[in-house]
């Protein structure tokens, strides 16, 4: 009798043992910057639906209504990624900085910003690296060419398949503490400068910096400098907003009043218009993919600038009450990822209608991204946030002298 009841309380600790280990594994390691950000994981969202559908829909063919998609993922879907990115963590850094006195903990703030990165999106981009080299063909997806496997861990050409947009933004992560670290430094300047930045970044792109089709192809090329208006704008936006928050003035009580929210809520509509109508080549047939490619960004980032300062409003709300679209946005960097492997499922599995076909991949998409972010995403960044604590408690008891 005492023998069972010892082994009863073993399968019970191990029970108990078992439900907190799965329900460490599966606590979300994400948490959200601001609350008025809440808007914005559907709005990730947004941008990987479109360039989801971007991908499936050509590779579909057949009649349907999804045309508009066709290439809008590319102006509108990724350049929004790219502008999201930027804004966040250039938001997130200005506040660390701002709140550091010394260089030795603006340097922690750094290595901390890489140990998260690194773990964030490196190591999960290198996992799929990984399957996609070694792993079954189907793998691959719709997507046959790849580059080597220690071409892509080391950020060169991807040769014409979706993962170009990742070297090229991990490069731009090392300038955010360059960009930053002069805004910090400008102190009451900042105003000045960023005006200036923006000027000889205007000046320099039309006259010195010109880019070639071949600068632009996303097969052949990975330059930085092709993109980095499109990132930069975002960072600005960041800034802006950044000391906007601090501001204390009438002007900005008035802005957040009701009917100023209501303006700009009207306001951000009619630039999403806009930016649909004049960055889908449905609309606009003479949309040139490399001339052209400059200017999507920096007008997303101003429709973001007037979201935030807006928010909330029925605008915003349309992406942060939006549990589908939130949830595609919590899931996007592995539904980015494997996305192409599920629209290689409509060769198998002949499906006649495109918005069959379409709500077929992106429910298969949403379940690797699903299973990719806890698998893998989730892991990786409670690693990180391991490292980064670490770190904390190494340098607590060190006392750090004043600059």
């Amino acid at each position: 009798m005492k023998l069972m009841i010892k082994q009863i309380d073993s399968m019970l600790n191990l029970l108990v043992y078992l439900k907190n280990l799965f329900s460490s594994f599966f606590e979300d390691s994400q948490k959200s910057i601001s609350s008025r950000f809440d808007f914005i994981d559907g709005y990730r969202g947004f941008c990987a639906l479109v360039v989801a559908v971007h991908h499936i829909v050509p590779f579909h063919g057949g009649n349907g209504d999804l045309k508009f998609f066709v290439m809008a993922g590319f102006y509108i879907g990724v350049f929004g990624f790219f502008v999201l990115s930027a804004f966040l963590l250039t938001y997130k850094m200005t506040k660390e900085l701002d709140k550091s006195q010394n260089w030795i903990q603006m340097k922690e703030i750094f290595l901390k910003y890489f140990i998260r990165r690194f773990f964030r999106i490196y190591i999960p981009y290198m996992f799929f690296v990984t399957c996609v080299t070694f792993g079954p063909t189907i793998v691959k997806g719709n997507y046959k060419v790849y580059n080597t496997w220690l071409n892509l861990a080391l950020l060169k050409p991807v040769l014409g398949n979706h993962l170009w947009t990742i070297p090229v933004e991990i490069k731009y992560y090392f300038m955010i503490p360059i960009i930053c670290l002069i805004f910090k430094l400008s102190g009451k300047y900042w105003l000045p400068i960023f005006f200036s930045s923006l000027g000889v970044m205007y000046y320099l792109y039309h006259t010195y910096l010109f880019f070639s089709k071949s600068d632009a192809s996303i097969s052949k090329s990975n330059k930085l400098y092709v993109r980095f208006p499109i990132f930069y704008s975002g960072s600005l936006v960041a800034f802006l907003y950044y000391k906007y928050e601090k501001w204390e003035n009438n002007l900005k009580i008035i802005i957040t009043k009701r009917f100023s929210r209501f303006v700009l809520c009207i306001c951000s509509y009619l630039m999403a218009f806009y930016g649909i109508t004049h960055f889908s080549p449905y609309y606009n047939p003479n949309l040139n993919m490399y001339k052209d490619s400059l200017h999507p960004g920096i007008k997303f980032s101003l429709l973001l600038l007037v979201m935030l300062i807006g928010a909330p409003n029925d605008f915003t709300r349309l992406f942060g009450e939006n549990f589908f679209l939130k949830k595609f946005g919590k899931y996007s960097f592995g539904i980015y990822l494997w996305h192409p492997m599920c629209i290689l499922a409509l060769k198998y599995y002949k499906i006649g209608r495109q918005l069959d076909a379409v709500t077929f991949v992106l429910f298969l998409s949403f379940l690797c991204g699903f299973l990719f972010y806890y698998l893998i995403e989730n892991p990786m960044m409670k690693l990180g946030n391991y490292f980064v604590q670490r770190k904390n408690k190494d340098l607590t008891g060190i006392q750090i002298p004043n600059a």
